[in-house]
């Protein structure tokens, strides 16, 4: 009876110990855990697409944080009908909808509490996540303390997802044609406003972000370094504040790989008078941190230009 209870109890140890290796071997354990918090509003016919984008990633070990904004469509609905499937894929996956509306910064605070990861990929409930997205990002910024973000550039596509193009006036005007296009990717377009090269050292530089909000959508995030900015506040423009406040000491890292399809739409935020003022109001926030750093000229300049467009 010993010898058997020996026997079994070796090949136990062996099966804990293959199941050991292969998870080193692939690169998986609880340090390596990526959050995925798509905050969502009046999405139903998008969200879909945009979970699955998630379930589809290359990199295995995810949770999936979904925060709905109250919306008054069927997004819930849309969120449930894969909810069986995001329980097998993902080491984790929740979905709250909030009673009342409070915005996206407030979804994405509360996603960020939720967040059991080291990493936290953002993802609107519209926008779609190329399949080796997270995995390209993670392999690069894993081992680096000094960056906080990592993103790549990224495609147009319409309700129908159909690859769109920018015209010489930065607009998407619905050009399926690549010939005729202005600018082909989110890169190409924002590198032209940012006045700097995405492969050189100055991207994600203090200076050149006060400038232009030129960071491209779907990136991912170190989240002891979101905790440490404060996380997101309620009263400016949500991204590029952050990107701000990491910017003053951290590293962006960009990947010159389109990983990221951004929905054009007609409810798309970045279109609404309402955000266009937000503009103003980060800059605002960073007019004393501008003048201790001697920075003043070019707080003045980045105001005045922002001030034209609202």
């Amino acid at each position: 009876t010993r010898v058997r209870s020996s026997a079994a109890s070796d090949v136990y140890k062996r099966q804990i110990f293959d199941i050991i290796t292969t998870i080193q071997n692939n690169g998986i354990n609880m340090q390596d855990l990526i959050s995925i918090i798509i905050p969502s509003f009046n999405h139903e016919k998008f969200i879909t697409s945009t979970i699955n984008s998630i379930i589809n990633q290359t990199f295995r070990n995810l949770e999936l944080i979904i925060i709905d904004d109250n919306s008054t469509d069927n997004t819930r609905s849309a969120v449930l009908s894969l909810e069986n499937e995001c329980r097998k894929r993902f080491a984790n996956f929740k979905f709250i909808k909030k009673e009342q509306n409070k915005g996206i910064n407030n979804s994405l605070n509360t996603g960020i509490d939720l967040a059991n990861g080291e990493f936290v990929y953002i993802i609107a409930s519209d926008d779609i996540a190329k399949p080796e997205a997270i995995e390209t990002f993670y392999s690069f910024i894993k081992d680096k303390a000094d960056y906080a973000l990592i993103t790549g550039d990224g495609e147009l596509i319409d309700e129908n997802n159909n690859r769109i193009f920018w015209d010489h006036e930065f607009n998407p005007h619905k050009k399926y044609d690549p010939v005729v296009a202005k600018y082909k990717t989110t890169a190409q377009r924002m590198e032209k406003s940012a006045r700097i090269n995405f492969l050189s050292e100055q991207y994600g530089d203090y200076k050149t972000l006060l400038w232009s909000n030129y960071v491209t959508n779907g990136y991912l995030l170190r989240k002891s370094a979101l905790l440490e900015a404060g996380k997101y506040r309620e009263d400016v423009l949500e991204d590029w504040y952050m990107n701000l406040q990491l910017a003053k000491k951290y590293k962006f890292k960009f990947i010159d790989k389109v990983l990221f399809s951004y929905r054009w739409h007609s409810s798309n935020a970045i279109r609404t008078e309402a955000s266009q003022k937000k503009y103003l109001s980060t800059l605002l926030l960073e007019k004393d941190y501008c003048l201790k750093h001697n920075l003043k000229e070019e707080w003045e300049k980045a105001f005045e230009k922002y001030k034209r467009l609202v």
